[in-house]
């Protein structure tokens, strides 16, 4: 799977608390949407993904938790930025290196906004959206 950077900067402001941005992604990318959701907690939005046959961002989900199996099936399918990302969430200095050496600051931003809805449990809103799709 093909992922698109248009959508990945749409998640990037959903994961900041842009709930207008959330609801157009529910709409037009509900995958993308369910990653956001899955990315903070949300199991049902995990499973969604897998039964949408949407692996790639299941196994990008396992990745940003510390699943290093997931890590290497990101690599093996050519998905370096989000595999980049997962190693920079994982305090990984070399990945953010290697996105800024390969000026891939929106995955950079994108990384910091999972973090930032991590840090601030923003579960409740993104997955409390998702379920009504889910």
């Amino acid at each position: 799977m093909v992922h698109s950077l248009k959508k990945i900067k749409s998640l990037t402001k959903a994961l900041r608390g842009d709930k207008v941005e959330y609801a157009r992604l529910m709409k037009e990318s509900p995958e993308y949407a369910a990653m956001g959701a899955a990315l903070v907690g949300s199991t049902a939005a995990t499973h969604w993904l897998l039964a949408q046959d949407n692996k790639t961002f299941a196994v990008f989900v396992d990745a940003v938790i510390g699943n290093k199996t997931a890590l290497q099936l990101l690599m093996k399918e050519k998905q370096y930025e989000l595999a980049a990302v997962s190693n920079m969430l994982n305090e990984d200095e070399a990945a953010a290196k290697w996105l800024e050496k390969h000026k891939l600051k929106d995955y950079f931003d994108f990384a910091e906004a999972i973090q930032y809805a991590m840090d601030k449990e923003v579960e409740n809103d993104l997955s409390g959206y998702f379920t009504l799709y889910g």
